[in-house]
């Protein structure tokens, strides 16, 4: 008994082994030989063998010295090291090609420009480099046919330095352009609604419509309903500073005299007028394309303008008089529906207008009868009109998407002059209206009907 009580266990401890060794035979079938890829003591990857890792590395460098123009060198001589790996560790080519490009193994010569000493984009070479910086400058200081460029500088900081970079951080010059004129290179996908325009459209993402269209390949500022539209919301890394100079002739609008005479029964135009000239030359700060300061150098008169005069009979009236509420004749009428956003007065004071809320292609109507004394683009403003309604009053109507009359044109009340929009110095769709009398900004309010 005492034998059979020994050679038990003996026969356990004997079964245990041999099912240890047949497991570990087991998972030992599942794993194979592999080399595992070390760079700088760390490992990148593991191949099947040392040689297809060898040739990757070789078509890595053909491949970016292609791309880049510069020779290639490795910074750091890869060791092979043999393992035991399940096959599912094993890298396939397109991993083995990514692991190499995202790695630092790969190095050339090339130029980093920083801006505060701080790295912002890397280029193959310093003549690259500069020209990014002169395309940056280009992109930035836009000015029109009439306008020159007398000064463009950057406001930050901005130097160039060579040296040894790794492969992964060298851009091409079209992708560095962009990389600091927006700060994003990570754009959103928009997706376009109705009434939407790109002004509109880049306002809100604060950036530009040119940013738009050459990221999306825009022939046209045309927009379809549900358009696709990859955007890079702009927060330029450099600031680009300048300081333009310009001509332009404005229109000096004609005023409306009238007198009265017992000889006329009704309202006649005794004289037609006519709106004079001047040519202002200005100067202008940008800054990354944007006006902060607009300033006045001289006005010439070129054309003086004619007055308008109007004879009425002793009952005939042909005032315009403010109004608070109600019917009263001739009151304003008011140029848009919709609610008040901003009220004149705020904004500390400095919000010369009214806002009227609306969606871009709203109808803008003229609050009274008037002519037409300027129909344009005007800096902040945008799109605006202004209608001369006689005896010093005059409205205006900023923020257009378009205009629909001309300068010199007689305007009914009520008559569609514009439509809604979102140009100038705005964000987002509405009408900025005002009101002047004598040259003074009025309370749009104390006019309307």
């Amino acid at each position: 008994m005492k034998h059979k009580k020994v050679i038990i266990p003996i026969i356990i401890v004997g079964l245990v082994c041999i099912l240890t060794y047949l497991v570990f035979d087991i998972i030992s079938e599942q794993k194979t030989k592999a080399i595992a890829v070390e760079i700088n003591k760390k490992q990148l990857l593991i191949v099947k063998d040392k040689a297809k890792a060898e040739d990757e590395i070789a078509k890595a460098i053909t491949r970016e010295e292609k791309r880049i123009g510069n020779k290639i060198t490795l910074a750091h001589q890869p060791q092979y090291h043999m393992v035991l790996v399940t096959k599912d560790k094993i890298a396939s080519q397109s991993e083995i090609r990514k692991a190499i490009e995202e790695s630092p193994l790969l190095q050339t010569s090339a130029a980093l420009i920083r801006v505060n000493d701080q790295p912002a984009v890397c280029v193959a070479n310093a003549a690259a480099a500069n020209q990014v910086l002169s395309d940056l400058k280009d992109r930035l200081s836009n000015c029109t046919e009439d306008e020159k460029i007398v000064k463009v500088d950057f406001a930050e900081k901005v130097e160039i330095k060579e040296g040894i970079f790794p492969v992964r951080e060298i851009m091409s010059p079209a992708d560095a352009l962009v990389l600091l004129e927006t700060g994003d290179t990570a754009p959103i996908e928009y997706t376009v609604k109705e009434g939407d325009s790109l002004w509109m459209i880049a306002r809100n993402h604060d950036t530009r419509v040119a940013n738009i269209m050459a990221l999306n390949n825009l022939k046209t500022e045309k927009l379809k309903l549900d358009q696709k539209l990859l955007i890079s919301c702009s927060n330029p890394l450099i600031t680009v500073e300048s300081v333009i100079e310009g001509k332009k002739t404005e229109v000096i609008p004609y005023t409306t005299k009238v007198t009265t005479s017992t000889s006329v029964s009704s309202t006649q135009v005794k004289q037609k007028g006519e709106n004079g000239e001047k040519q202002i030359t200005y100067v202008l700060t940008k800054k990354n394309g944007r006006v902060i300061e607009n300033k006045v150098l001289a006005e010439v008169i070129t054309r003086k303008p004619v007055d308008r005069i109007v004879v009425t009979g002793p009952r005939t009236s042909y005032t315009m008089t403010a109004s608070r509420g109600g019917s009263h004749v001739g009151g304003l009428s008011w140029p848009l529906s919709g609610k008040i956003t901003s009220h004149y007065g705020a904004r500390r004071g400095s919000h010369t207008g009214m806002d009227i809320d609306g969606k871009t292609g709203d109808p803008i109507r003229a609050a009274a009868a008037g002519t037409v004394t300027s129909a344009g683009r005007s800096g902040n403003y945008g799109l605006i009109v202004t209608i001369d309604h006689g005896n010093g009053l005059k409205t205006r109507y900023a923020h257009c998407s378009s205009i629909l009359v001309k300068v010199g044109e007689e305007v009914s009340r009520g008559q569609v002059i514009a439509r809604v929009g979102s140009t100038g110095r705005s964000t987002g769709a509405h009408l900025h209206f005002e009101v002047l009398s004598g040259g003074s900004y009025q309370n749009p309010l104390r006019y309307l009907n």
